[in-house]
């Protein structure tokens, strides 16, 4: 789960730190270049594609906790699997939804940027 947190500041961080950006670029009456308000963007896209490949990681640990939980069982029940279970369908869904809320707001940034950009051309 630690790399999934690490993975969810780093892509809060960088989508104050754009829209804070941005806002400052539209308000200033000199040029901004479009690279270089775009360029973090590039981090949220590879932050959406590793997210769900950690959070498949955290399915596959939590699949091998439980199936060694029931081996060393000596009598299986319920709470032996569970738990392992719920390590992976949480670091699953996690892994989803930093994917899902990084790819929506690299798309809101984007179209943002295009509107500063255009606005100061003309």
């Amino acid at each position: 789960m630690w790399p999934l947190y690490m993975l969810f500041v780093t892509m809060i961080v960088i989508i104050i730190e754009r829209i804070v950006t941005i806002i400052g670029a539209s308000r200033e009456q000199q040029p901004v270049s479009k690279e270089r308000l775009e360029r973090p963007l590039s981090i949220l896209d590879l932050i959406a594609m590793i997210a769900p490949v950690t959070g498949f990681l955290g399915t596959v640990t939590g699949m091998i906790n439980a199936f060694k939980a029931v081996a060393d069982a000596a009598s299986v029940q319920l709470q032996t699997v569970a738990s392992g279970l719920y390590e992976a369908l949480f670091t699953t869904a996690f892994g989803l939804i930093i994917s899902l809320v990084a790819t929506i707001a690299g798309f809101f940034l984007e179209y943002a940027i295009e509107s500063v950009c255009e606005k100061e051309k003309s």
